[in-house]
């Protein structure tokens, strides 16, 4: 997020230096080579690292004295309470509200924050020399991985949070030289702005909760899940973005937000359910896919599973929250012998999380397994072949929640797709 905010900035000709503590990412940016998979950035990327109009450097409290614009965009949240993480934000206002300036600096935190954060980071800047000058914005990001850059320079909609009209001037008068007018700007207090990114995230994640459950009571009663979807997401008043079955969802944003948006850091007392809810849900479907692998192959212990595909959602690379690399933890708690194939990872040996080694081609992932999962719904997935996959597996079982395999293709060969 922070990187398509910085791309984006230089590629409309601002001066952007992006702060990065980790001293291999750093170098890895300049020279122009990123260190993720996000389709669309990494081209627009080099074209400004080429014309110098984005600086990857390490933290320091000169660029903070000189910028004008601070876009905080730092992973905020320690994901063992759910509380927010503030020695990053301690050391940040100390540094800003430690100078003395002609023209006070804007921060516009872009990290997802706990309801009522945004307050307390200003108590931190009003605690040092300077900082009740500086003016500070909520602007919360609703970006999609896979489309980040895209996101980022073609947003649905602004949100913009602050305490005074006069707070969110500079960030105003940026964003009317970067997007056109057409595109709505929704001003309102802190809290508020806070509270619509995360009601956001939930809203969508109770959204794919909801047609999972669906998709789970279709399959127990073999009826058919693509006209079902189809049938209810073509009422305009629901639709069919984001309702689309598959292993549940994951991601960094989804799964913590539904978590903070009820973390008893807020101390509101009051809870969402909804968030409760769209997690139970998401956590029972590995349990029913569980359940389908024992019908169909009996007892899980010694039988080799694939699962084709780590990362949280198709065309990239981050394996955070994934619900695939659940699923494998699980499958191994029950005496399961995992392959794990991720094509966009060719030369991690293993997911870190679970302690889980990656096999590098879909060969080896799939010899002698018992039954192969689909992880991850990957284009090259879709092209899978039944004739080759028979010769490799021990047994013709495939589970497919993504819909991305001819069913009838596979089962003409002898498969039985789940």
């Amino acid at each position: 997020m922070g990187l398509a905010t910085a791309v984006h900035l230089a590629a409309k000709k601002f001066q952007v230096t992006v702060t990065e503590k980790n001293h291999a990412t750093v170098d890895s940016l300049k020279r122009g080579k990123l260190h993720f998979r996000e389709p669309g950035l990494a081209q627009a990327f080099k074209r400004t690292i080429d014309a110098k109009r984005l600086n990857p450097v390490l933290p320091s409290k000169n660029i903070f004295e000189e910028a004008d614009l601070i876009f905080i965009a730092i992973d905020s949240v320690d994901r063992s309470d759910w509380r927010m993480r503030l020695t990053a934000f301690e050391r940040m206002a100390n540094w800003i509200g430690g100078s003395k300036r002609r023209t006070p600096p804007t921060i516009v935190l872009k990290s997802t924050n706990v309801v009522g954060f945004a307050d307390q980071f200003r108590s931190l800047l009003d605690q040092t020399p300077y900082g009740a000058r500086v003016r500070l914005v909520v602007n919360p990001e609703f970006l999609r991985e896979g489309s980040a850059y895209q996101d980022t320079a073609k947003p649905w909609r602004i949100i913009i949070g602050r305490h005074h009209k006069r707070d969110a001037t500079r960030l105003l008068d940026l964003y009317r030289r970067v997007y056109p007018k057409s595109i709505p700007i929704v001003q309102t207090d802190l809290k508020s702005a806070e509270l619509i990114k995360l009601a956001s995230n939930v809203y969508l994640a109770h959204r794919l909760a909801f047609i999972h459950e669906i998709t789970d009571f279709a399959r127990m009663e073999q009826l058919d899940i693509t006209s079902i979807q189809q049938g209810i997401g073509q009422d305009k008043r629901i639709g069919l973005d984001y309702f689309t079955p598959g292993l549940g969802f994951g991601g960094s944003c989804l799964p913590k937000d539904c978590r903070l948006i009820n973390s008893a850091e807020g101390e509101s007392g009051f809870t969402f359910e909804t968030a409760l809810t769209a997690m139970n849900i998401n956590d029972r479907l590995l349990e029913y896919l569980m359940a389908n692998l024992k019908y169909h192959l009996g007892s899980l212990k010694g039988k080799k599973i694939a699962i084709l595909g780590a990362a949280f959602k198709p065309e990239i690379d981050d394996v955070r929250g994934s619900q695939a690399v659940k699923l494998a933890n699980h499958l191994r708690r029950a005496g399961a012998k995992v392959n794990v194939y991720e094509p966009f990872l060719p030369h991690t040996k293993k997911i870190i999380k679970g302690d889980i080694p990656l096999v590098h081609n879909l060969d080896e992932a799939l010899k002698g397994a018992s039954a192969f999962v689909i992880g991850t719904a990957h284009q090259q997935f879709a092209r899978l072949q039944p004739n080759h996959s028979a010769k490799l597996m021990k047994k013709r079982i495939g589970v497919d929640y993504f819909g991305i395999l001819n069913r009838k293709k596979w089962e003409k060969t002898g498969f039985e797709i789940v």
